[in-house]
């Protein structure tokens, strides 16, 4: 052979050269060898990775939450301001409108209160005078004893319906309770009433009536009963 023959071309020197370079370098990665684990067949054994650093402890124990609404967290929990509240009383139901201006001449609220006082006073003394002029008549009666009572007699009766009131002989009047108001005559004193051809007995209950001419004062209850109109003579006797 030639000499020329034998000699390698420059190109193909400097990839060999390359290679080998590489494979040295892919070889110093490779894990050292040695047991069976290391062999061909056998499965790789990579390096354990290093264990990651620990995220530090948040300063508060405990697992933070987050407050509901309208509600003031614990310890290390932000403050929420709670909601505000109904209005404190009740509004007016006619509010005065902040235009509103008095009427000129128009009373104060204070001299709407003194007249009221005055009209209250006004008001029980007439009231007294009614009551002290009705015991003076009623100290002028002749006593039950000595009234006439023998037979039937006719007298002015009329009706008295307050209802809920206080009777003289004791308890309230009732819409459906029979009975009579008499001056003088002893209570549960029986009188016998006839109207219209219906006669009915009660007892006294109350004292009255208080007005000249009249001698009973009958329930309403009672009146329904005799169909008496609620003023007028009527035949009265005691029971026997």
């Amino acid at each position: 052979m030639s000499r020329r023959s034998s000699r390698l071309p420059t190109g193909l020197v400097g990839a060999a050269l390359s290679a080998a370079v590489l494979a040295a370098g892919c070889g110093a990665s490779q894990p050292p060898s040695g047991g069976a684990g290391t062999s061909g067949a056998g499965p790789r054994t990579d390096p354990a990775p290093a264990p990651l650093a620990a995220p530090a402890a948040p300063a508060t124990s405990g697992t933070a939450s987050v407050p509901a609404p309208g509600r003031t967290g614990g310890a290390g929990e932000a403050r929420t301001p709670a909601a505000p509240g109904p209005p404190r009383g009740v509004p007016p139901a006619h509010p005065v409108p902040a235009a509103f201006q008095p009427a000129p001449g128009a009373p104060s609220d204070a001299e709407v209160r003194r007249e009221l006082e005055q009209m209250s006073a006004i008001q029980r003394s007439e009231r007294e005078r009614q009551l002290s002029a009705a015991a003076a008549n009623l100290a002028g009666l002749l006593p039950w004893a000595l009234e006439p009572k023998s037979g039937t007699q006719v007298s002015v009766a009329s009706v008295f319906t307050d209802y809920g009131l206080g009777l003289a002989c004791g308890g309230l009047l009732g819409r459906y309770q029979l009975g009579v108001a008499h001056k003088t005559a002893p209570c549960g004193t029986l009188i016998t009433f006839t109207y219209g051809g219906r006669s009915i007995t009660v007892p006294v209950i109350d004292r009255g009536p208080y007005i000249a001419g009249r001698e009973w004062d009958l329930t309403g209850a009672t009146a329904e009963a005799l169909h008496f109109p609620g003023l007028g003579q009527i035949a009265w006797s005691l029971a026997s």
